[in-house]
């Protein structure tokens, strides 16, 4: 379903991580997303009205709580983490690896959207970017 007509098409003025947020939060229809450190330091984000800095800390929150929990748990590595609010809007943070770079990919996924394979798009071509 995303193939190769469905890559981020070069948008002014926009690095190539965000052209990835830009085209995911458009095919997706997402509110927002933001591509994070591990230390919750913004790297790129698609246009909103959240402010990066915040969404960014906020994510970096999460992933030291599903760290702890993991620990606690003795759970595997966390893949996902998702929050709903009453409005059943989820905040949907995903964690990977890019040469040995850990980095949080976290979405506002309104209701009733799928998410996972948009993601999963969007994941692919951030390590592309990342690795040119």
């Amino acid at each position: 379903m995303y193939n190769q007509q469905h890559k981020a098409a070069p948008l002014l003025g926009m690095t190539s991580f965000e052209e990835v947020l830009h085209r995911m939060n458009e095919l997706g229809r997402f509110k927002a997303s933001v591509l994070a450190s591990n230390d919750g330091l913004p790297i790129a984000t698609a246009p909103s009205v959240y402010d990066a800095d915040t969404a960014a800390a906020i994510v970096a929150l999460l992933q030291r709580v599903s760290k702890e929990a993991r620990d606690q748990l003795d759970m595997a590595e966390v893949d996902e983490v998702t929050i709903f609010d009453r409005d059943r809007i989820r905040l949907v943070c995903r964690y990977m690896v890019v040469d040995e770079e850990k980095l949080i990919l976290a979405v506002m996924v309104p209701p009733n959207r799928y998410h996972r394979r948009l993601t999963n798009w969007a994941m692919r071509e951030i390590q592309a970017a990342w690795q040119q």
